[in-house]
């Protein structure tokens, strides 16, 4: 309703009178969209995954599907804003009929079993938590865009480009610890809790470091093959923003939720956004545009940090006890290890986007080799990989 009503003045200060036209439909897709969060959260907290990532991946296919075809076909943006409302609809009569099916579903919930207060108490923090994390991680793109021109705005944008794998994995696994670690915390089962927090971080070491090890090594390929050599100078700052990528093998924001202390949260997030702010304007001045993107690693670290010691206090364990140092270790031994013929490989070819291909493929291949080798995976991952392979290849043995 405040994005509708507030369309006219949006795009007068914008000065985009497309926006009066396109702000209240595109207010009707964000009401649908937020009315249907809920689900994936009710969803792991009934132990249903399977359903949920299943739904997640037909809603993502239909956006996908139709946007591309809506764009094919030559459709304006009208068009697309339509789309994306009828989706939003689709996507929440189907979630809402989801979650009435099953023993353990919303049909069976009682109105006296409500935990308003409680609710808020425990949420409100997360919500200004993500509010202020939001402006922290646009804050160093806000300082580029008034202090520079648009073209180094340009290139700066495209090297802070932020690698997705946060949102893949860690915060599937995040979603997962919710809702499994709050009642071993209850049981007084910390032993296990710490178990578990350390073997999440060793499977996510698994994805990460390999990822991180392969894009610092293919940067120049990479930037230069998605956006042209044109953007040769954006190399500098996707180096400096690829720092961000090991924190993602941590789980570190989990544990003082599943204690109840959100605020916890809100308070590290808080004291992060203001050194980025602070860190952002000295920097600015003593290395010029690549101070924000620096600022930005840094209050990232002093995040990653505070949340780590308080991990520590809550779970009454030590540096050693939480991180798979050992593990960690040999997953970045097999990395390294992978890249060399990698790297050969595709310093032989002249096309870039074959090389970064070819050079992605052989990585793959050799890392998944060098982390047998060097016992990378034990054997529940083996097991979990065959069983994977099993329901792709069902003739697999």
């Amino acid at each position: 309703m405040a994005l509708a009503l507030a369309a006219p003045v949006l795009a007068r200060r914008m000065s985009n009178a497309r926006l009066l036209e396109l702000l209240p439909l595109y207010s009707a897709y964000v009401g649908l969209f937020i009315a249907g969060e809920h689900f994936m959260h009710v969803m792991i907290s009934q132990n249903r995954y399977l359903g949920a990532v299943a739904l997640e991946l037909a809603e993502t296919a239909f956006r996908v599907g139709s946007l591309v075809l809506l764009l094919a076909l030559g459709f304006a943006l009208h068009a697309i804003v339509l789309m994306l409302v009828l989706y939003a609809a689709v996507r929440l009569v189907g979630r809402g009929y989801w979650l009435w099916q099953g023993a353990d579903s919303v049909r069976h919930a009682s109105w006296s079993g409500r935990f308003l207060g409680a609710q808020l108490a425990y949420s409100l923090p997360l919500a200004a938590t993500m509010g202020i994390g939001l402006i922290g991680g646009l804050l160093d793109r806000g300082i580029v865009a008034m202090a520079f021109t648009p073209v180094d705005y340009a290139i700066y944008s495209v090297g802070a480009l932020e690698i997705p794998l946060d949102a893949i994995f860690q915060a599937s696994v995040l979603n997962v610890l919710r809702a499994s670690l709050p009642p071993l915390v209850a049981a007084g089962r910390i032993d296990e809790v710490v178990r578990i927090w350390r073997d999440s971080v060793r499977k996510l070491a698994i994805i990460i470091v390999p990822s991180f090890t392969f894009l610092v090594c293919f940067a120049n390929r990479f930037i230069t093959t998605l956006f042209t050599d044109s953007y040769q100078a954006s190399v500098h700052v996707f180096h400096i923003y690829l720092l961000v990528l090991p924190q993602y093998m941590l789980v570190l924001s989990v544990v003082p939720q599943v204690y109840g202390r959100t605020r916890l949260n809100l308070y590290v997030v808080a004291i992060s956004v203001a050194c980025n702010a602070v860190l952002s304007l000295i920097l600015l001045r003593a290395i010029g545009i690549l101070g924000p993107a620096t600022a930005f690693v840094c209050s990232t670290y002093v995040s990653a940090l505070l949340f780590f010691i308080v991990t520590m206090r809550l779970l009454k364990a030590t540096p050693g006890q939480l991180l798979p140092l050992p593990a960690i270790g040999r997953t970045a031994m097999a990395a390294l290890l992978a890249v060399v013929p990698a790297a050969g490989l595709s310093s032989v070819i002249e096309s870039g986007l074959v090389a970064l291909a070819a050079g992605a493929v052989v990585f793959g291949v050799a890392y998944l080799l060098a982390g047998y080798l060097v016992g990378v995976f034990n054997a529940s991952d083996i097991r979990i990989a065959r069983s994977w392979i099993r329901r792709l290849v069902p003739a697999v043995p």
